[in-house]
């Protein structure tokens, strides 16, 4: 997932408020974790919230694309950030965390309940006691708001993208076509395919009671990019 789309990944997210989003995790881990120091970005892309932690914690990442790695890794050369390529659902780095993070609804990207239930089960067992999972999730709301009668247009200044989208087996497939302007005023196309599940609330509740993560709190929030909810569970 995401490999060609590498190279154009930042550019597709210039308008993100990186600051906003590195902010509300931090708010969170004040809450609920205020004495946290070491900190795991699951599904960490090109690095842009590790630039941001790396100043208030000991952070490390961790992703699926080693086309995404390699762009984070120069981002965050001899920044004392550690970057690991694997599966969210099944991971290993090594060392345990205070606290681990997943943005963006990289949740969605999982497919089954059993990849959900294997998350957290690797989430469990990489966390410190006491230490902390934050994730956020879209629901069906956001994704019918999002692609009306299944197509989304998305036209920019240096960028066009039309999303494709349509619903079978209670999965969400995606189809997206950039069309980026390069250096010669013509055109450069990419293609970026993916699934993507949504997961109730009782479903998110019982695999993290199956893995004995207890939740703290889950918080609605329309601020940052979409309404989505954002979940923070602790290991008992």
């Amino acid at each position: 997932m995401y490999n060609n789309f590498a190279k154009i990944y930042d550019k597709f997210m210039k308008e993100c408020d990186y600051d906003q989003w590195t902010s509300y995790v931090v708010e969170k881990i004040k809450m609920y974790n205020p004495e946290g120091k070491s900190l795991l970005d699951l599904g960490c892309g090109t690095g842009e919230s590790l630039i941001r932690l790396k100043e208030l914690y000991t952070c490390s990442g961790l992703d699926l694309s080693k086309e995404m790695l390699e762009i984070a890794h120069k981002k965050l050369k001899n920044k004392g950030v550690n970057l690991f390529l694997g599966d969210m659902r099944e991971f290993y780095t090594g060392e345990k965390y205070d606290i681990i993070i997943s943005l963006f609804d990289t949740v969605n990207h999982l497919t089954a309940i059993e990849d959900l239930n294997d998350l957290f089960s690797s989430v469990k067992e990489n966390l410190n006691p006491n230490g902390i999972y934050i994730f956020d999730v879209v629901d069906r709301d956001f994704m019918n708001k999002m692609f009306p009668g299944g197509i989304f247009y998305d036209e920019r200044k240096d960028m066009t993208i039309i999303w494709e989208h349509w619903l079978e087996n209670n999965l969400d497939f995606i189809e997206a076509n950039f069309f980026v302007k390069n250096k010669n005023n013509t055109y450069d196309k990419y293609k970026e395919y993916y699934e993507k599940k949504i997961f109730t609330e009782e479903e998110i509740k019982k695999e993290l009671q199956n893995n004995d993560l207890t939740l703290l709190t889950i918080d609605k929030n329309d601020r940052i990019a979409g309404e989505r909810f954002f979940y923070v569970a602790k290991k008992s």
